[in-house]
């Protein structure tokens, strides 16, 4: 008799924003209009407090304490798909290659890995980029990848 072992519990966010917050790069204004959903903000509590020092936002930088933040991520989680080895599954040969030496190009042979294996979830945008770069080398099916998770954009 074969047992499968349990399924491990998802963290909780509480446990998630623990442990990137040591690493993660706080914002510490009070006054953006963002702060109160933006990943940078929420993890403040979270920061490093073993160290005299951390890297922060810089809030001088233009466009910081705006609504066009260019380091504004969202608190809320999205769907992400994970694992890319299946797009290719009906794909002729000729495309799986090119399609993957474009992603290895884009990403990083490493990055790519991690897409690939589903170590890393692939974000929005690049499932999107991911869509558009098929049909225009003539590729109509919708990519198939392993599943799906809720993560939040780092």
């Amino acid at each position: 008799m074969i047992r499968k072992k349990p399924a491990l519990p998802s963290p909780t966010r509480e446990e998630i924003f623990k442990e990137k917050g040591k690493s993660y790069v706080p914002c510490f204004s009070s006054d953006c209009p963002m702060k109160d959903h933006c990943l940078h903000a929420v993890l403040k509590p979270y920061a490093r407090r073993t160290s005299p020092t951390i890297r922060t936002i810089n809030l001088a930088f233009e466009g910081a304490e705006t609504e066009h933040c260019l380091m504004y991520r969202s608190s809320e989680p999205v769907s992400m798909a994970v694992g890319l080895s299946t797009i290719y599954h009906d794909m002729p040969g000729r495309l799986e290659r090119a399609v993957k030496q474009n992603l290895i190009n884009k990403y990083s042979r490493k990055r790519y890995y991690e897409y690939h294996n589903g170590t890393r979830s692939y974000p929005p945008e690049e499932e999107a980029y991911l869509r558009n770069y098929l049909k225009s080398i003539g590729w109509n099916q919708e990519p198939q990848f392993h599943g799906r998770i809720e993560d939040f954009e780092w």
